[in-house]
């Protein structure tokens, strides 16, 4: 249906009547009347397409007719806008806003006939109140949990995992295990459960996790493998060629057990291109792919298991529907009998698919057991309708469509959105939802944005409800929030989103060469355009593109692109290279521009037009390796409206103007290694939640910062800044003071001797680096938090003895200890950080033993020890197995298998099951 269209743009339109009240102040009674046309065509859609008529031939030439003209309707307000905005127009005002009268004019007459059509053609009549149309809220139906993203919530893999398990640590000679099955019986879950198994952790020196998915490429995939199995850089590994890259982890990798997850694998070519680096006969390492191709596995090597999950039985599909559809559902509610028989025989349909399942459950743990009937009766309508290569394939596009008709209005385009994310792409949350902004999914005089909530809250709240509802899968949890940090969509999930988005041309992705220049009669009418590969040109024929993104490495003609495209709203370009390193200075013609981002880029600095981008509000510009970088020009402060402006390590120019950005929430990674003027920085945006200053070159910038309003405003909820040397920090009571909601705190510099450290209880994750701290052991005023979670220490204390207070650190889960040159015993007191589950100590060479208390917290599952003495490492193993690795001997053991024989303090970390050495000398 059209019903994600026609929403979108009535969206769109309710942003521009806010932003360009200039331009639309003479047409905006007529601008306002077509929007509630849309809103009310959108609702008659939804009410259609709820019924038992999706096959209507009628009612689908009415949607096709409805959405082209909500497309015409909104280029021509969006061009209306920009003619009117141009300095070189020649065309009067009086006579362009007559012109646009008439065309909105005839667009509203286009609808009613439409409607009238239809409604003579079935001989009913449909009306409702165009005044007055209200969203249904998701307030009231958020949970704070993600059900499906635990392992808790698996069932019926117990001896797959079992089984695979001692396959991979007791079978030598098999070096390539299959997990292989049709699309969502749960390959990926299985691989990664195996993947975290505490024995396989112990019994691999090495593993890393690598996603291969149908469009791949053969340095991305070394580049990764190298990262994942080195720690190197992923930035630093792409300065790498191919075979720099395959000779670095070939010897990495050489005499190592090691476990390599080629996670949804589809060809032989990807495992040619990275077997030279992982080539050598090591006895025991093991690769596991995840792969629908049976006969894959046996194309790889000679010596290789094959391992086909069984599919759910009834009762396993039913006991994994009850864990996440009623959980949080009172017993009585569901009790009856008739509504728990309705949907096992759902589940039954789903046909063992774990994936099915899932999306069913989180369908219905979203409605009253008495809509259950409902759901139930179009459930098995849809069944009958449902075409699809195999029976796996129908019953995933039954839930998946069920699903999707049932989703509101205003997510169904923020679900289709997600589509121009790659295959098995891991999505930054914050990214995407600022992107829905940027769209008009969220508007600011939306219903749903309440007092004192931005826009970005509620299209959070948007990303949450398409979590609660299973068709998004989370991949990582802000420790801070316990919110989504990033999520993706199963690639089935993903395949099923992007039919339905080309079917709507919504939005279309380009893959291959031959796509980008194929005119078809939808083509014209694509709205967003996503660019897979270097291979693939750009599609020119899509003028009306409103969103454009580019992965990968690539040379565009940017002029090209800001010329064809002027309705652009986001544009956002990955590594993105033009023939002289510059910008066009066309991009300054953008006027809808709201989200502009080139990422790892290779631009040496941004164009005086920038400026001219009035309506931007998310600006991210961070460089690759470029060897002349050039100072940004004085032209951000125009930017009035921009809400993020994230810079890297671009050079700003000394007398850089901000003061006038007051809608600013994100201010970052900023360098002021230039910067003069403290003015600036005393009087930085008040509603600024996310600061960090890099680069900073003197006391008095320093001053200025910790003096700002915005240090005080209470807003800011991430503050990260870095002073350089000869430069201190003279005293953290302001931020303890007027800081109440922070959550992540960075500091990294030298901290005044007379200092006392102070730092808000609201702090989630605490960093210090480089503070050399003569006096205050950081542990006391650090264990005071109860909130934090993670602790990063580097270079911050010169003292000999460190203690944690009894009972302090009640939440604190990782903590690092890093270059303590001075430390010589740290003491651990009962009841301390009883919830630490990683531990890593690096550097600290006059460090004699580990605390006695570490045997106390069984919690503690994971200690690195790296750069540390033999002696040290000596009283925890006697005798291990070295192996070289650059200028550093390192071996893993399972403290709790007795890697080694042991040493007097074994007993202090016999219970961890994860134990790592780096040892010098």
């Amino acid at each position: 249906m059209a019903e994600a269209v026609v929403s979108s743009v009535a969206n769109w339109i309710g942003t521009q009547l806010v932003d360009e009240v200039n331009f639309l102040r003479h047409v905006e009674d007529q601008v306002h009347s077509l929007q509630q046309d849309l809103k009310f065509i959108a609702l008659y859609l939804r009410e259609a397409d709820s019924g038992e008529e999706g096959d209507d031939d009628q009612l689908r030439l009415f949607t096709k007719e409805i959405r082209a003209i909500a497309f015409r309707a909104e280029d021509a307000i969006d061009n209306y806008i920009l003619e009117g905005a141009s300095p070189s127009s020649i065309i009067p005002k009086d006579i362009l806003r007559s012109s646009i009268g008439t065309e909105i004019k005839a667009f509203r007459e286009s609808i009613n006939e439409a409607v009238e059509r239809l409604n003579q053609f079935r001989k009913i009549h449909f009306s409702a109140p165009r005044e007055g149309f209200n969203r249904p809220s998701p307030h009231g139906n958020v949970i704070q949990t993600y059900p499906h993203t635990e392992e808790a919530y698996v069932v019926g893999r117990e001896d797959d995992v079992k089984n695979l398990v001692h396959q991979l640590i007791h079978n030598l000679e098999a070096r390539v295990v299959g997990i292989v099955g049709a699309g969502g019986v749960g390959k990926t879950t299985l691989a990664r459960m195996i993947y975290n198994d505490t024995r396989v952790k112990n019994h691999f020196k090495t593993a890393a996790w690598i996603t291969i998915s149908q469009q791949w490429n053969k340095k991305d995939l070394l580049i990764e493998i190298l990262s994942e199995t080195t720690g190197i850089s992923r930035k630093e590994g792409s300065s790498k060629s191919e075979r720099e890259l395959v000779r670095a982890i070939y010897g990495f990798l050489s005499e190592k057990q090691y476990l390599l997850v080629l996670d949804d694998m589809w060809a032989r070519e990807a495992w040619v291109g990275i077997y030279p680096a992982i080539a050598h006969e090591e006895p025991g390492s093991k690769v596991i792919i995840t792969t629908r191709k049976e006969d894959l596995p046996s194309q790889l090597c000679g010596n290789y298991i094959i391992h086909q999950p069984s599919l759910l039985t009834e009762e396993q599909s039913w006991e994994l529907f009850k864990k996440i559809a009623l959980k949080n559902k009172d017993t009585q509610a569901v009790a009856d009998a008739d509504a728990l028989r309705l949907v096992r025989g759902m589940t039954q349909k789903c046909g063992g698919l774990p994936l099915g399942v899932v999306t069913l459950a989180g369908l219905l743990r979203t409605k009253a057991t008495y809509e259950w009937e409902r759901v139930s009766r179009r459930f098995n309508s849809i069944l009958l309708k449902v075409q699809g290569p195999s029976q796996y394939g129908r019953s995933i596009y039954q839930t998946l469509t069920l699903s999707y008709h049932d989703l509101p209005r205003y997510l169904k385009p923020c679900f289709l959105y997600l589509a121009l994310f790659p295959e098995d792409a891991e999505i930054s949350a914050k990214m995407l939802t600022k992107m829905w902004v940027a769209e008009g999914f969220v508007t600011t005089d939306d219903e749903l944005v309440q007092e004192n909530e931005s826009v970005e809250d509620v299209a959070a709240q948007f990303l949450d409800e398409l979590i609660q509802r299973c068709v998004v899968q989370v991949v990582r949890k802000s420790r801070a929030t316990g919110k989504a940090k990033t999520c993706r969509l199963h690639d089935l999930t993903r395949d099923f989103c992007l039919a339905k988005a080309k079917e709507q041309c919504f939005l279309r992705v380009f893959s291959s060469a031959n796509q980008s220049n194929t005119k078809t009669e939808t083509s014209t009418q694509l709205r967003r355009a996503s660019i897979l590969t270097s291979r693939v040109s750009l599609p020119t024929q899509c003028l009306h593109i409103r969103s454009l993104i580019q992965w990968g490495e690539n040379e565009l003609n940017l002029k090209i692109v800001c010329e064809d495209f002027k309705l652009l709203r986001v544009l956002i370009l990955h590594h993105i290279k033009t023939h002289d390193g510059y910008l066009p200075q066309e991009v300054g013609n953008l006027r809808h521009l709201r989200y502009l981002a080139l990422i790892e880029s290779y631009i040496k600095t941004l164009p005086k037009s920038i400026g001219n981008l009035s309506n931007l509000l998310y600006l991210k510009y961070t460089m690759g390796y470029v060897d002349e970088k050039e100072p940004l020009p004085n032209v951000l402060w125009k930017m009035t409206q921009l809400r993020d402006l994230c810079l890297g390590i671009a050079i700003i120019g000394k007398g850089l103007k901000l003061h006038t950005l007051t809608n600013l929430q994100t201010l970052w990674r900023i360098n002021l290694s230039n910067w003069e003027s403290e003015a600036e920085l005393e009087i930085l945006c008040l509603s600024l939640k996310k600061l960090g200053i890099l680069g900073i070159a003197n006391q008095r910038l320093l001053d200025a910062i910790i003096r700002s309003p915005c240090m005080t405003s209470g807003n800011l909820m991430n503050l990260e800044l870095w002073w350089e040397y000869g430069v201190k920090l003279k005293s953290t009571n302001s931020l303890y003071e007027h800081c109440q909601c922070l959550r992540k705190l960075c500091l990294m510099g030298e901290i005044g001797e007379n200092c006392s450290l102070q730092f808000p209880p609201s702090l989630v994750k605490l960093s210090l680096y480089g503070n050399k701290h003569k006096l205050h052991d950081p542990m006391v005023a650090a264990g005071r938090l109860g909130q934090l979670k993670c602790l990063y220490l580097c270079k911050v204390y010169i003292g000999a003895k460190m203690t944690c207070n009894v009972a302090s650190f009640p939440q604190l889960e990782k903590l690092y200890i890093v270059n303590f040159e001075n430390l010589e015993e740290w003491k651990v007191e009962e009841g301390a950080m009883p919830q630490l589950k990683k531990l890593k100590i690096q550097g600290c060479g006059k460090l004699k033993r580990l605390p006695e208390e570490l045997k106390s917290i069984p919690s503690l599952q994971d200690l690195k020890l790296i750069d540390m003495p033999r002696s040290f490492c000596h009283k925890l193993f006697k005798r291990y197995e070295e192996e070289a690795y650059e200028y550093r001997a390192a071996v893993e053991v399972g403290a709790a298998d007795d890697g080694g024989e042991r040493g007097e303090d074994f007993h202090i970390i016999q219970h961890i099951s994860y134990v790592k050495f780096y040892i010098y000398d």
